[in-house]
């Protein structure tokens, strides 16, 4: 990605961005740049619940770091191998890069290693139980796009689910075309949340 363009677009206001305008700026996905500000690898604020950044100090970080973009990253929790293998046959020819794992424990080390942009969990994943998994995720990243594939469509999960959005809920067995809409319709709907 060049960023000569977007420091130039920088360059012209004299104001504050909010997490979308800094995303379309970058050519990055608001998921990713809501992460950089918590993590404070990009400079931001916070007013209120939301990030903010200076324009200026915008600028003086893009002239100081290469950034490239990336294709959206959809981290898989199944212990299911053939349900792991039929995300990554699905998602990875619509421009993803699919991280499988199978317990939470992997999971959770593939969100600090890859960053996902959305995160499709079994309700049947892991040794430990699928509510538990999703109330971990949901503590350490609130901002994370859930897709729950569940053959128990009732019960705790989707009480659970329904108090930390953004979440869809999906039965089993998954359907091609659905698991491809969800996804999109998640990352989408990421971009344009404030």
């Amino acid at each position: 990605m060049s960023v000569n363009h977007g420091a130039d677009a920088v360059a012209k206001g004299s104001g504050v961005l909010d997490a979308h305008q800094v995303a379309a700026l970058l050519g990055a996905h608001v998921v990713t740049v809501r992460r950089l500000a918590r993590r404070h690898e990009i400079p931001a604020f916070k007013v209120g619940r939301e990030w903010r950044f200076s324009e200026s100090a915008l600028q003086r970080w893009i002239e100081t770091h290469h950034i490239r973009a990336r294709e959206p990253v959809i981290l898989v929790l199944d212990d299911e191998a053939d349900t792991r293998n039929m995300l990554r046959t699905i998602l990875e020819p619509e421009g993803y890069r699919v991280v499988t794992t199978a317990t939470g424990t992997e999971a959770f080390a593939a969100v600090q290693r890859d960053a996902p942009d959305v995160l499709i969990l079994s309700f049947d994943a892991s040794n430990t139980s699928g509510v538990e998994v999703f109330r971990q995720f949901r503590q350490t990243q609130p901002d994370i796009p859930v897709v729950v594939a569940t053959t128990y469509p009732e019960g705790e999960l989707i009480v659970e689910a329904l108090r930390y959005p953004p979440v869809i809920l999906l039965p089993k067995p998954l359907e091609d075309q659905v698991v491809r809409k969800t996804v999109r319709l998640m990352l989408d709907g990421a971009r344009r949340q404030p």
